[in-house]
């Protein structure tokens, strides 16, 4: 599983964070030197739609992003659907060509992670990473 700034931890830490909006997103990177669809990426923002992941993408250098699935709710429940999928789909990891903030979240374009994503209302039923 990927070390990013959310953590089980950080939420315990942090109890009224868990209620901030966030998005679980599902984007394809395509490198700006080949045009080649190159991976997905799968992680979260803070914010409540798209546009959000557009503004997270400024930091995906080398890439143009292609949004591909969305999924909105609180930060905390969009971090519970990012590490099921992650551990989920652990098989798929894919190393990119270049690096930046979150290249540990990607998987290879033959992945069926983004079939998995939650439908446009579904909830986290689980409060604990691991059941």
């Amino acid at each position: 599983m990927s070390i990013g700034v959310y953590n089980q931890t950080y939420f315990d830490n942090h109890p009224l964070e868990k209620e901030k909006e966030g998005v679980l997103y599902g984007i394809v990177l395509v490198n700006k030197k080949t045009w080649e669809r190159e991976t997905i990426k799968v992680g979260i923002a803070k914010g409540r739609d798209w546009r959000s992941v557009v503004k997270r993408g400024y930091g995906f250098t080398g890439y143009e992003v292609r949004i591909q699935r969305t999924w909105s709710g609180t930060i905390y429940e969009a971090w519970l659907f990012e590490q099921k999928l992650h551990k989920e789909f652990q098989k798929d990891r894919h190393k990119t060509e270049h690096k930046f903030g979150g290249h540990t979240e990607c998987f290879k374009m033959t992945s069926k992670i983004l079939e998995a994503f939650p439908k446009k209302h579904e909830k986290m039923v689980s409060h604990t990473v691991g059941e």
